[in-house]
């Protein structure tokens, strides 16, 4: 009997321990900000605006982590009256360097599926395309008790992302995020 016992408060205590290192290791977060187009991207669309939202698994005393992030890009074209958007949601390891202070810097990269459509008022929209890239950069956790705000800047590489008189080019751009992650 007493071992039946025994055996039910280790069995509580591992279920609650488990419950609590889950709570520490997965967040959700949104944020938006401005895109910046570069390269032949840049060549027809201005400044964009995008917003984000994604899920980051961070074990408690890792540095190492994995983020998944789903956005939607929006930007106007050049001397036209239209639109691109793109669509995309990447996979990317985390690297959050350790430290006592309020703001916590960390690496961020991976792999990612980008979907891109055109729309010019009055002609329709193009066939929406999409592509593989590539993305890495940096940002900062601030402190806030349970939520954490951000601030990130990533390079996108969007493979055979564009087009012109010449074939397919690599198409880049670079969101710089404000967000918040609970």
């Amino acid at each position: 009997m007493k071992s039946t016992i025994r055996g039910a408060v280790v069995g509580l205590a591992v279920l609650l321990s488990a419950q609590t290192a889950y709570a520490q290791v997965m967040s959700f977060g949104v944020g938006g900000g401005v895109v910046v187009p570069t390269g032949t991207l840049a060549d027809g669309v201005g400044t964009g605006v995008s917003g984000t939202a994604l899920l980051r698994v961070q074990p408690a005393g890792s540095p190492l982590g994995f983020q998944v992030d789903a956005f939607y890009t929006h930007f106007g074209l050049d001397g036209i009256d239209g639109h691109s958007r793109m669509i995309g949601a990447t996979g990317n390891a985390v690297y959050a360097f350790s430290g006592a202070s309020m703001a916590r810097p960390y690496l961020i990269g991976g792999v990612g599926f980008y979907n891109g459509k055109t729309s010019i008022d009055g002609f329709g929209s193009s066939d929406s395309q999409s592509k593989f890239g590539i993305n890495a950069g940096a940002g900062f956790d601030f402190g806030l008790g349970k939520a954490k705000l951000f601030a990130e800047g990533r390079f996108h590489a969007i493979m055979k992302g564009t087009a012109d008189a010449n074939g397919e080019k690599t198409a880049y751009m670079i969101p710089l995020t404000l967000g918040v992650r609970f």
